[in-house]
């Protein structure tokens, strides 16, 4: 026998039921786990510079200022990169993190001029976020900054207190300070809120003048959105327009109805979400209730609202309360805080060259005219690596032979060239923590670095930097931006066994952890690649960790994953099945789901003949149910399990074909019944066998010859 025994036929019963609700598990697959941050009080010992560095000392200054100040450690539990990767992503068509004001080393490279919100927004780089993410650029005890730390709870305060907070602004207007004073005082103190958090929240909304909306006129009434809920949109008819549908929506039609409504959705969808403070009402690193759910998306929000905040306290002694104050650990961080953009030069790959009729252009030691000269550009034949730029217009470049030098961009006689590129190949990062460098060699400046399992774009496979025996490859990021990498930490795509296309009708959540908090939607026929295997069924699924073309790292659910073939991969919670039996009283060889041509011929034989139910070849290796196979000229029929048309693999097809046998709409017969008869129990095909198939399909459990 080579079927699938049942020794329990209580199975049965469990099977059907496992059959009837298999179509409803992809409801539960956007279900998030609320899991939680581990925070603890700092008592001065228990934090590990080790393991987190640059805090410890920054944190017991804080203390020696402000002793009555109540630190709490936020172990995030995620890797720093990672995170960066994370909030650099799109929420639809416009960015997570958005700056304004800003050019150069601010801006991502790769949207370069595209504006976004109301046209004077930009995607902020990934090295603004770094700058303005990293908590311990904002953590002096006399700077307003650490006000972004600071927990939102309710203070005590005085209607005097927010009067003066508010003083001199839009909401002083009219006589009515003092009204709305108490009134902000009021609804914050009956939802356990910060007043001083909601002034500086409005302000920063607002603007000290206030802005169209703050009062809209619609239907002969006032409505008020003075937090800006969903007002949303690339110019300001739009944000204006979605400002009052929201405000309607809310019924806002005073100041007190709108100030009570918006608190409690802030606190209803981010404080009580553990979004406790401003910094985290930006970034959202609480994986309690989701990751990455953030309330604003200028990059600059947190440490500007900290500093209005500041402003409206500093007088009223409040600082001097016992506060608490959340500071956000993460893993793999540097040993030093992040540069500000501004420090930076721009980095990556770009390529010049002499325009004609110019020669000899000369390179240098360092940036000036007066530096020792090294070598020279010949002519427009030579096309040159830059791979920084800075302000005052100096190049630095890198020629073939592995000489760095500087040349002066005069347009004049220099020009910028399209890319070199002389293949389009799509490769595998092989290794954590590889650095994406802005050219080739160990020395030069990292753009970001890279995860294990990323898929990138290699555009430049000459081999024409070849340093001490080191090859560095040109490639292209996801997102556009283009470095350099060793290929010895590279692999083609399509040498790789773990690559997989996610499909999922409307796409599937990237997770934190098996069954945890999601941290982006990964679209329909998107590719990850598969990283670790999961081992334990959780909620119904098997759990792989995989790594996005952008960097992201994650689980997804493996039922949802396809192999190149239309599969699902098997994991490490089964063995491959690829046991094969000949039996010579039927003629016929028994197969395992996962057997191929290699697997017949290392069973039987490089000498054996394969081909397929009509004698033609075979291809790909591929092996099916109806395949033949001569060994010592005797032919024999293949029966793979599972496989009900012949064409290899197991999939919804095959389990559609048993449904038609079970129904009668359509009989299977020969050797494609003896496929589809999965189980030892009974003679004809049934819903045992079809529950078997769906388990195989899902990753659950092998098909095996018993």
């Amino acid at each position: 026998m080579f079927k699938v025994k049942i020794n329990n036929k209580k199975i049965i019963c469990i099977i059907i039921l496992l059959t009837v609700i298999f179509s409803f598990l992809e409801i539960f697959i956007n279900n998030g786990v609320k899991a939680d941050s581990n925070r603890y009080t700092y008592n001065g010992n228990n934090l590990d510079s080790n393991v987190y560095p640059g805090y410890k000392e920054k944190i017991d200054i804080i203390r020696k200022a402000h002793p009555n100040w109540n630190i709490v450690i936020m172990e995030t539990g995620l890797d720093w990169n990672q995170v960066v990767v994370a909030e650099s992503a799109f929420a639809g068509s416009s960015p997570y993190s958005l700056v304004q004001g800003k050019s150069g080393a601010w801006i991502c490279s790769s949207c370069g001029s595209r504006t976004f919100d109301n046209g004077s927004w930009y995607h902020a780089s990934e090295a603004t976020i770094r700058y303005y993410m990293d908590p311990r650029n904002w953590m002096d005890p006399n700077s307003s900054s650490i006000l972004q730390f600071l927990q939102i709870g309710k203070v005590d305060s005085s209607d005097d207190d927010v009067y003066n907070a508010i003083k001199n602004t839009f909401l002083d207007k009219d006589g009515k300070g003092m009204e709305n004073a108490k009134i902000i005082n009021r609804v914050s103190k009956e939802n356990n809120a910060n007043a001083f958090y909601v002034v500086a929240r409005i302000i920063q909304e607002q603007g000290a003048g206030g802005s169209a909306t703050y009062k809209m006129q619609a239907d002969g009434k006032t409505y008020y959105n003075i937090f800006n809920i969903n007002a949303s949109g690339n110019d300001t008819p739009t944000i204006v327009a979605n400002a009052l549908a929201k405000a309607k929506k809310e019924n806002w039609d005073t100041l007190e109805s709108c100030i009570s409504g918006s608190i409690k959705i802030l606190f209803a969808d981010y404080i009580n979400q553990k979004q406790d403070t401003i910094y985290l009402n930006k970034f959202d690193v609480e994986s309690y209730g989701g990751l990455y759910h953030q309330y604003m998306q200028n990059i600059e929000a947190p440490k500007a609202e900290a500093s209005l905040m500041y402003n409206k306290i500093k007088d009223t002694g409040i600082l001097n309360q016992k506060l608490t104050f959340v500071i956000p650990v993460f893993l793999n961080m540097p040993s030093r805080n992040s540069d500000s953009p501004d420090s930076m030069s721009e980095i990556g790959p770009r390529n010049i060259r002499v325009k004609e009729g110019h020669s000899e252009i000369v390179i240098r030691e360092s940036r000036s005219t007066s530096s020792k000269q090294i070598a020279t550009i010949k002519d427009s034949s030579v096309t040159v690596l830059s791979i920084e730029r800075f302000g005052d217009g100096w190049h630095k470049i890198i020629l073939e032979n592995g000489t760095e030098g500087y040349v002066y961009f005069n347009s004049s006689y220099l020009e910028e060239v399209s890319d070199v590129i002389n293949c389009s190949e799509s490769v595998v990062v092989s290794g954590s923590n590889i650095e994406l460098k802005a050219g080739p060699g160990n020395n030069q400046k990292a753009i970001t670095t890279l995860a294990n399992g990323q898929i990138l774009t290699r555009i430049d496979n000459s081999a024409r930097y070849n340093f001490n025996g080191v090859i560095w490859d040109r490639v292209k990021l996801d997102d556009g931006r283009q470095g350099f990498i060793q290929r010895n930490s590279i692999q083609l795509e399509s040498n790789s066994n773990n690559i997989f296309t996610i499909r999922a009708e409307g796409g599937l959540f990237l997770r934190s952890e098996p069954n945890g908090t999601t941290i982006r939607l990964l679209a329909d026929g998107s590719k990850v690649t598969r990283i670790e295997i999961g081992t334990t069924l959780i909620n119904g699924f098997y759990w792989d960790k995989v790594t996005t073309p952008s960097g992201a790292t994650g689980y997804v659910a493996r039922a949802y994953l396809r192999d190149k073939n239309g599969n699902v991969p098997s994991g490490a919670a089964f063995e491959k099945a690829y046991e094969v039996k000949k039996d010579d009283s039927k003629q016929q060889i028994n197969a395992e789901p996962d057997v191929n041509e290699a697997t017949l011929k290392e069973k039987f034989g490089d000498n054996i003949k394969i081909t397929k139910a009509d004698g033609g070849a075979i291809s790909n290796g591929v092996i099916g149910t109806g395949c033949k196979v001569t060994i010592d000229g005797k032919t024999y029929t293949v029966v793979k399990l599972g496989d009900c048309n012949g064409d290899g693999q197991i999939d919804i097809i095959d389990m559609a074909l048993i449904k038609r046998d079970i129904s009668n709409k359509q009989k299977l017969a020969n050797e494609f019944k003896k496929a589809g008869k999965i189980s030892e129990e009974g003679t004809e095909i049934d819903i045992i066998d079809m529950a078997l198939i769906k388990r195989y399909i899902s990753g659950y459990q092998p098909i095996k010859i018993k």
